[in-house]
C-alpha cells in the first residue's frame, strides 16, 4: 500500500468512481439520444390557420342588422295545473339590447317539477319580455332561498342571461332548485 491511502480501503474508492460515472454517463447518453431529431412543439398549430369562431345560433337578416329578431324560444302556453305562488317584487333590469325583468316569487312549492310549471306560468305572463330572471323563496320560512329560473323567449335574451352561444335549449327556460 502507499502512504497516501492508509486508512481507506480499495472498495470505497472504486465505489467513488462508480458515484461519479454513472451520472456522467447517462447524462451524455440522453443529451446525445435527441442529436438529429426534430424538435417536437408542445402544441402544433392547425394547417388550416382557423381558431375557434364564435358562431350565433340563431340569426337573422334583422338580428344582424340590429333590429330585434323575429325568432322566439319555446312554449308560450301556460301550463294547466300551476302550484300556488305570488310574485312580491317586480323590477325593470338594465338591459341594453333586450327587455328584462327580475323578479322574485313567494311559493310554498318545494322542488324543481313545481319550480317548472311556475316557470312555464311566468313564461307565458311575460311573453313579450326578452328575458326574466326569477328567485323561488318562501316567505313563511323568512324569505329563504329556495331556487330560480332563468326565462328566455328569444335569442337576445339568452344572450343577456350569459348564454352567449344563444339559447340552451329548446324549452327558453332553465330552472333550478335549491338543495
Amino acid at each position: 500500500m502507499s502512504p497516501g491511502r492508509e486508512g481507506r480501503s480499495p472498495v470505497s474508492s472504486t465505489r467513488v468512481v462508480f458515484l461519479v460515472l454513472i451520472p456522467l454517463v447517462a447524462g451524455a447518453i440522453l443529451l446525445f439520444w435527441g442529436v438529429g431529431e426534430p424538435k417536437v412543439q408542445a402544441l402544433d398549430t392547425p394547417e388550416s390557420g382557423i381558431g375557434p369562431v364564435s358562431i350565433p345560433v340563431y340569426e337573422t337578416i334583422e338580428a344582424s342588422a340590429g333590429v330585434s329578431s323575429e325568432i322566439r324560444v319555446g312554449s308560450f302556453e301556460a301550463p294547466e295545473r300551476v302550484p300556488g305562488y305570488e310574485v312580491i317584487e317586480e323590477k325593470p333590469a338594465d338591459a341594453k339590447d333586450a327587455q328584462a325583468a327580475r323578479i322574485l316569487v313567494d311559493t310554498p312549492a318545494r322542488g324543481r317539477a313545481d319550480y317548472v310549471l311556475i316557470a312555464r306560468d311566468i313564461k307565458a305572463r311575460y311573453a313579450d319580455y326578452d328575458a326574466v330572471s326569477v328567485e323561488f323563496t318562501d316567505t313563511e320560512d323568512l324569505l329563504d332561498y329556495n331556487g330560480a329560473a332563468l326565462i328566455f323567449n328569444t335569442p337576445e335574451g339568452a344572450i343577456y342571461m350569459g348564454f352567449i352561444y344563444g339559447p340552451p335549449n329548446t324549452e327558453g327556460y332553465y330552472v333550478r332548485a335549491a338543495d
